[in-house]
C-alpha cells in the first residue's frame, strides 16, 4: 500500500504471509501501518503450543501502540508494549499450562527522519541503500552466539544451532535490541521471518527488493518454491525520496 505524507515521510509498502506447505497453521503474523510509519513481523515459536496465539497477540498490541510526536517517546512506548506482551504471554502460558510459548519480533519505525529497528529473536531486517544491501539485525540464536565466541561464521547445519535465544513470552523477562539510524531518501527495507531468510539467498533478496513492483509476495513465493518448510512472511518498505527530509546527522547508534 501507499501511505499519505505523514511526519515528513511518504512510503510504499507491501506485505505477505503464507502458512507454507508443511505446517498445520500459520504461526507468523505481520503488522503493516504505512500511514503511521510502523511495521512488524512476528514468528511464533515453532514446535511449541500456541505460537500463533503469541504472534497474533503481539501484532494486535503493537497495532494500537501510541506513537508520539517525539521519536524517543514513540520508541519508549513500543518497547514498553513488547515488554508488556512478554509478561502477558508468560503469565498466559503458566495459567493455561501450555508449556513454553512465544514469538520472535522485529519492528521498523520510520519517524522524524529516523529509522528505528527493535527486535528479539531471529526474524530479520535488511536495508538497501545506495546499492548496498545489508542485514541490520543480528540473530538471537545459538548459532550466532557460537559465531561471536569463536569468530567463525554461523553454522546452522549443526543440530541445535538453529535454536533461538530470545523471544517474546518464552521467559519471564526478555532483553530487546534496538538500533536507531539516519533515514535517507530512496531507502528500501525488508522485514522477514526465518522461513524466508533461510530459503532465499541474500543476493536474490536484494534483487527482488530492488526491482520487483510487489516484492513481498514475490519473496514469499520464492521461499516456498525453494522448499521452505516453515511459515513465510515478508514486508517490503520503500521510502519515497521526493517526500523525505533526512536529518542532518548521519550517526548510527544503539
Amino acid at each position: 500500500m501507499t501511505s499519505p505524507e505523514q511526519s515528513n515521510i511518504a512510503v510504499e509498502s507491501s506485505a505477505f504471509t503464507h502458512q507454507g506447505y508443511y505446517r498445520e497453521r500459520n504461526e507468523d503474523a505481520l503488522l503493516e501501518q504505512a500511514e503511521r510509519g510502523l511495521w512488524a513481523v512476528c514468528d511464533g515459536m515453532g514446535g511449541h503450543e500456541a505460537g500463533d496465539v503469541a504472534s497474533q497477540w503481539i501484532v494486535r498490541q503493537l497495532g494500537s501502540v501510541d506513537l508520539s510526536d517525539r521519536l524517543s517517546e514513540s520508541v519508549r512506548n513500543i518497547k514498553r508494549c513488547l515488554l508488556d506482551c512478554n509478561r502477558y504471554l508468560w503469565g498466559y502460558s503458566r495459567t493455561n499450562q501450555l508449556g513454553q510459548i512465544g514469538a520472535t519480533v522485529v519492528v521498523l519505525l520510520l519517524q522524524s527522519g529516523r529509522a528505528v529497528v527493535i527486535w528479539a529473536g531471529d526474524s530479520r531486517v535488511y536495508r538497501l541503500r545506495n546499492r548496498v544491501f545489508r542485514q541490520v539485525t543480528e540473530d538471537h540464536s545459538y548459532a550466532q552466539e557460537v559465531a561471536k565466541a569463536t569468530g567463525q561464521p554461523p553454522d546452522y547445519s549443526r543440530p541445535g544451532n538453529e535454536a533461538i535465544t530470545r523471544a517474546i513470552g518464552a521467559c519471564e523477562s526478555v532483553a530487546l535490541d534496538s538500533l536507531v539510524m539516519e533515514g535517507r531518501p530512496g531507502d528500501g527495507w525488508l522485514l522477514c521471518s526465518d522461513g524466508v531468510s533461510g530459503s532465499v539467498s541474500r543476493d536474490r533478496l536484494e534483487e527482488l527488493l530492488r526491482h520487483d513492483h510487489s516484492p513481498a509476495e514475490t519473496i514469499v513465493d520464492e521461499a516456498l518454491q525453494n522448499g521452505s518448510r516453515d511459515n513465510c512472511t515478508a514486508i517490503c518498505v520503500r521510502v519515497q525520496g521526493s517526500h523525505f527530509s533526512a536529518p542532518s546527522s548521519s550517526t548510527e547508534y544503539m
